[in-house]
């Protein structure tokens, strides 16, 4: 609705929880009021009313989102394992087969009644899931992240002197809106100087090239020198990836920690070493409360919307504002099938690229090859997206045995047994195939 190219344009928002979906309704009527939008809009509980001439789908969706998550993390410390339990690790597998499991009947009505869609996907664990889409469908389609810019935090962390950025006192990542604050101001600000190329997977991307916006310099190596320079106690596990493959990855301690077994075994205490912060649900629950108290606050007229102009996007309506002014736009990151991006992964995985935004769809970059390592680091993990996706389609149990056995934080078969039995029971009601 701030974007003046989509005004006029019919907007149809869904969710099962009709409550929930009519009161954004009534929210985005008086955002397209304020703003002039002239956008069409409706509500409904049931998606087979509005798929058929969709040009543009958006999923984002979880399942008891906090709870599960919670869950599937104290699961695995039974078996030892302490991990961020989202995308990766044992905790990535059931996580995938809770959405997947929801996603796949609305990839069915998709290329039923949509089949000329495009659908940009916003769903965790985007590799697994933009996996399913990749194989179940033959649509165009997206996977969105917005972790490219924790990048740009590091970047703007090791340029901190000239870029004439303050380091707090503690530069540790943490879950507090004060350091979102703090993380968002500082990537925004190594944004407007440097451009970074990264390449790999979601969540498990390296910088691969970084160049100065203005002139175009190779800065690369200059960085790498500052990352010496970095505090110790600044995301340890990235500063040690890099001292060990002498490339740096972009997503953050969190999240690459999900990919590895270096931080995974619980009687090392590796997790504590590195300090990996998990995941703060309360903060979480807490952020969603206040979230839908401002939406009640607009509605009812008590607070003013125009603050929402400058507020962060996910970027779905520039991919779509472009898509339909075939604009060739840059984006930096984009979860799209390998068609020769990466040529040491393989064909058709799911890859993050930079990549152009055409009237054709989504276009990756050619990186080459990633270094071998990095390559294979990321090739177990597409395995495990492929096993993933055909035990969740046919509900083989048999299939996520040989999965865990292959993740690299499991290193005990009877734990890989063991373990994928009780998260399949402990989900079961969300796991149809498996019922």
């Amino acid at each position: 609705m701030r974007t003046k190219a989509l005004h006029g344009i019919e907007l149809a928002l869904v969710d099962i929880n009709i409550d929930s979906v009519n009161r954004i309704k009534k929210f985005a009527e008086i955002l397209n009021e304020k703003w002039n939008a002239n956008i069409i809009i409706s509500s409904t509980s049931n998606r087979k009313e509005i798929l058929p001439g969709a040009d543009y789908i958006v999923i984002s969706i979880a399942i008891d989102r906090e709870e599960c998550w919670k869950s599937d993390y104290e699961i695995a410390l039974k078996y030892n394992i302490s991990h961020y339990a989202e995308n990766g690790g044992p905790a990535g597998f059931i996580h995938s087969a809770r959405n997947i499991s929801l996603i796949l009947p609305i990839l069915e009505d998709i290329n039923k009644l949509c089949p000329n869609a495009f659908l940009l996907n916003f769903t965790n664990p985007m590799q697994r899931v933009c996996t399913a889409i990749n194989k179940v469908s033959s649509i165009k389609f997206v996977g969105m992240c917005h972790q490219i810019y924790f990048g740009y935090f590091i970047l703007g962390m090791a340029f901190a002197k000239e870029l004439g950025i303050n380091i707090k006192e503690d530069p540790r990542f943490v879950w507090k809106d004060e350091f979102m604050d703090y993380h968002f101001k500082i990537s925004n600000k190594a944004m407007e100087y440097f451009d970074i190329k990264a390449a790999g997977i979601n969540h498990f991307t390296w910088m691969l090239d970084v160049r100065e916006k203005e002139t175009g310099r190779d800065i690369y190596g200059v960085l790498k020198k500052k990352m010496n320079d970095l505090p110790p106690e600044f995301e340890p596990l990235t500063q040690e990836l890099f001292k060990i493959f002498d490339y740096i990855p972009v997503a953050g301690d969190c999240h690459i920690a999900e990919y590895l077994p270096y931080t995974s075994d619980l009687y090392s205490e590796t997790f504590k070493k590195f300090d990996i912060q998990m995941y703060d649900f309360k903060w979480s629950c807490r952020n969603r409360d206040k979230m839908w108290k401002d939406i009640e606050m607009m509605i009812s007229g008590e607070r003013e919307v125009n603050y929402l102009k400058n507020a962060r996007s996910e970027r779905a309506e520039i991919i779509i504002e472009h898509i339909e002014k075939n604009s060739n736009l840059y984006e930096s990151s984009v979860n799209i099938p390998n068609r020769g991006c990466i040529k040491n992964l393989p064909d058709g995985a799911i890859v993050d690229v930079p990549g152009l935004i055409t009237g054709n769809g989504i276009i990756g970059l050619a990186i080459g090859d990633l270094p071998k390592p990095i390559a294979g680091l990321c090739n177990r993990q597409l395995i495990l997206n492929d096993l993933t996706v055909q035990a969740v389609i046919d509900g083989n149990i048999k299939l996520v045995y040989q999965l865990f056995a292959l993740d690299p934080m499991i290193n005990n078969l009877d734990t890989a047994v063991n373990l994928a039995d009780e998260y399949i029971k402990a989900n079961i009601k969300y796991l149809p195939s498996f019922q």
